[in-house]
């Protein structure tokens, strides 16, 4: 196969843009063990050259890109022990991968394939190696009783390239920003010792009052100078958008005129990188399915030539990116007949519209045949995925004959998100403010009971109406008051809240792998007064409200832990995997509820005030309750366990080393 020159100079460019990240990182490795969130850009580098590799035709490049995602996977999973040797091996073939795309696409170099071989030889000596102790990613643990992972990696652990002159203004800001600090400390010290009369004292506070002020707009300069150092505009991603589309197009006989629009909007570098495959990947399905030939179009009374638009746009804190054909749009018959084929939906779902829509984005349905341009034919779910990643919303809008526009809205930054704050079940929820479609009071909502379901009419149409608190698996403490509208892969639908507590910009954190296997609670954010707000995805808990059947009395837990995010995480996760889930703030109170209730089975943490963990639940047993008791820890030595299990605890669990689902697992097994 011969690869035009055009097409090698832009396929060459991001090689080596690319490898250049995969030599620094095995690199480092050589010298010692990568942070998580360095072996998940690895692992992505990997996989993007693969990607590219194989939609241009470069078959041989595409094949390292594959051995070189699947080690760095192993590594970031534990499977292998990172030492010089397998390092060596990653970095030689990372440094073939320029000189082999001049080459022939389907064999490359020798040195590549000399690369590939040193690789599988590297990892097969690993396999033969006992490996003594288990190699683990370090994941540093900071609020909410260690669940709480500290500020994410990938807001600071990643190396970007950054304007010189801006970092150094960014310097001096923080330098102001200390004095201003040294001062209200100073003014506040001063306050504390004085005793003033009330005209005094109302003068010190308006002085005070005017340090915060400015030490407040002075934050807020200083967080929008280091989001702008940390972005980028949207053509770095894309300036090789249109020698692709002529390529695609040439290849496929399509006569295609390609517009961009609104490039220049510069948006976080982490948001960008995410973008980069699912918007390259729309553009390819729109040139290759999406659009006619010449011929088709003109015998269907339209111009030969096909008009592809990718258009960008910034709107409070929101990039809104459209991609838009007038093609032949969405084929629904065709979806509906191989849906029905595959067994993936019933007789009367395949007359849903949404129910179609949501299907397109499914990683199990594709009606289109593999394709060495786009893959297997599951491109869409892997753009829903990443833009879920993103807290960010997917929207596709197609009519027959003329044309399908799918519209990709996000956050324009990771590190911050616009959270819309509601109380729910005794705690605070955030919800991406993206995602907000309308807010109104319970009264005049016009809620009813259709078999079964709540529903309410909205926009013209009716939408599934659920309790905030149910979803997530807590009980409703208050009636409700309020009803949040959002967006969600099945079409809008409404929770009920007890309130709602004003929008918010908000700083997320990652939860602690105790959550990992609760896709729709996805971070964690710390609020004044150290309240914690647990920031929810709207799709994913309305689809897990959906499913959720009714199946008899659930199983009660009773969670102890004189941390509140911590009580409301643990919470949220056994709520989600089934159980009904009582909150308890401390020994005292625990004993008092289980005075007057029945559970089956208790979860506490080891550190309480007044008494520890084993005290606890010695307590417990002397009451004669005899129900599994799960003892939770991040701080207890080996000495604390054996005293946690010598008073009655049947299990115990590092917080610092709970699985996916392990939590729930452990106390299902132990109630069976």
């Amino acid at each position: 196969m011969i690869i035009e020159e055009d097409l090698q100079r832009l396929f060459a460019g991001e090689v080596e843009e690319r490898t250049g990240r995969l030599l620094a990182g095995a690199e480092s490795l050589a010298s010692g063990p990568l942070g998580e969130e360095e072996l998940r850009t690895m692992v992505r580098e990997g996989h993007t050259i693969k990607g590219t590799a194989r939609m241009m035709g470069f078959t041989a490049i595409s094949d390292a890109g594959k051995a070189l995602e699947e080690a760095w996977r192993a590594i970031a999973s534990g499977e292998v022990a990172a030492d010089e040797e397998l390092a060596s091996a990653l970095g030689l073939l990372a440094s073939q991968m320029v000189p082999a795309v001049r080459s022939d696409p389907a064999t490359g170099t020798p040195g590549l394939a000399t690369g590939i071989r040193a690789l599988r030889r590297a990892l097969r000596v690993q396999e033969e190696v006992v490996v003594p102790a288990e190699v683990r990613v370090s994941r540093p643990q900071g609020d909410l009783g260690g669940l709480l992972g500290a500020i994410d990696s990938w807001a600071f652990g990643e190396t970007v390239r950054v304007n010189a002159a801006g970092l150094f203004r960014l310097i001096n800001e923080i330098c102001s920003l200390r004095v201003d600090s040294e001062a209200l400390a100073t003014a506040v010290a001063r306050l504390a010792r004085a005793k003033l009369d009330a005209a005094a004292m109302a003068e010190e506070l308006g002085a005070l009052a005017a340090l915060v002020d400015t030490a407040d707009k002075a934050l807020l300069d200083l967080q929008a100078r280091a989001v702008d150092l940390a972005a980028a505009p949207l053509s770095d991603i894309t300036t090789s958008f249109p020698q692709l589309v002529r390529y695609i197009s040439r290849r496929a006989g399509k006569e295609v005129r390609f517009e961009m629009l609104g490039m220049d909007h510069a948006i976080d570098r982490q948001v960008l990188e995410r973008l980069s495959d699912p918007l390259r990947h729309l553009v390819v399905n729109a040139v290759q399915h999406g659009i006619e030939s010449p011929e088709e179009r003109q015998a269907s009374g339209k111009p030969r030539t096909a008009t592809l638009t990718l258009c960008g746009e910034v709107r409070e804190q929101r990039l809104e990116i459209v991609v838009e054909d007038d093609g032949r749009g969405v084929d629904w018959a065709a979806v509906r007949h191989t849906a029905l084929r595959r067994g993936l939906i019933s007789n009367s779902a395949a007359a849903d519209p949404d129910v179609l829509r949501a299907l397109l984005f499914s990683p199990n349905f594709s009606t289109a045949e593999p394709s060495p341009m786009i893959g297997e034919g599951h491109g869409l779910a892997m753009v829903a995925a990443a833009v879920e990643a993103l807290h960010g919303t997917v929207v596709l809008d197609t009519r027959p004959g003329q044309g399908t526009r799918i519209t990709i809205t996000v956050p324009t930054s990771r590190a911050l998100q616009d959270a819309v704050l509601v109380a729910g079940g005794g705690h605070t929820w955030g919800i991406p403010a993206i995602t907000v479609l309308d807010r109104l009071p319970l009264a005049g909502a016009g809620i009813r009971s259709v078999a079964g379901r709540l529903e309410m009419p909205w926009g013209g149409g009716s939408i599934p109406v659920m309790s905030l608190a149910e979803a997530v698996g807590l009980r409703d403490t208050r009636e409700s008051g309020r009803v949040v509208v959002v967006s969600t892969a099945l079409g809008p639908a409404g929770f009920l809240v007890d309130e709602e507590l004003g929008r918010r910009q908000v700083a997320a954190r990652e939860l602690g792998p105790i959550l990992e296997g609760v896709p729709h609670l996805t971070g964690a954010a710390m609020l004044g007064g150290g309240d914690v707000v647990v920031l929810v995805d709207p799709s994913r808990l309305a689809a897990t409200a959906r499913e959720r059947r009714d199946t008899g009395p659930r199983r009660r837990v009773l969670v102890i832990d004189d941390s509140r995010g911590a009580r409301q995480v643990v919470g949220g996760a056994l709520g989600s995997a089934g159980f009904e889930v009582d909150l308890a703030a401390s020994p005292t109170e625990a004993l008092s509820v289980l005075a007057e209730q029945t559970f089956d089975a208790i979860v506490m943490d080891y550190v309480l005030p007044t008494m520890d963990g084993a005290t606890l639940a010695a307590r417990v047993r002397q009451l004669g309750i005899r129900v599994p008791i799960v003892m939770l820890s991040g701080a207890a030595t080996a000495d604390d366990q054996r005293r946690a299990l010598a008073a009655g605890a049947n299990a115990y669990l590092d917080k610092d080393d709970l699985r996916q689902g392990a939590l729930a697992a452990a106390i299902t097994r132990l109630i069976a």
